[in-house]
């Protein structure tokens, strides 16, 4: 795949529509799910660059009290995602900082983990 062409996903009549706004692709397409909206993008791409066919991307234009939703949840999910990343980081150092001094049956005591959990994160990079 070497490029992907972006959708603006609407909906509208009870259907998901997608417009293509850089007019690599020109129409609309008209589905009841979003699935079968990206299956017929994917087989629309797949006719008309069979060599090198791009990839589908969706970027959806709600309205404007679900937009407001969508973006405080991916907001949070962000958040959410990075923080998991500074646990994981923190509980590598606590094991290894914890385990130069105690056993690790201790170290896991402290941290309230398995011993083998423990040791997983002592010998990891």
């Amino acid at each position: 795949m070497s490029k992907t062409i972006t959708y603006v996903i609407t909906f509208e009549n009870e259907r998901w529509v997608s417009r293509c706004p850089t007019g690599e692709v020109e129409g609309v397409g008209v589905a009841r799910s979003l699935s079968q909206l990206e299956r017929d993008l994917a087989e629309i791409h797949t006719w008309a660059w069979p060599e090198n066919t791009p990839g589908v991307k969706f970027v959806f234009d709600l309205p404007e009290d679900v937009a407001a939703v969508v973006a405080e949840y991916n907001r949070e999910k962000e958040l959410a995602e990075a923080h998991t990343k500074r646990v994981a980081e923190l509980a590598v150092k606590a094991a290894k900082v914890l385990t130069s001094h105690w056993s690790e049956p201790d170290a896991a005591r402290v941290m309230g983990l398995s011993k083998q959990r423990v040791h997983q994160l002592k010998v990891s990079a």
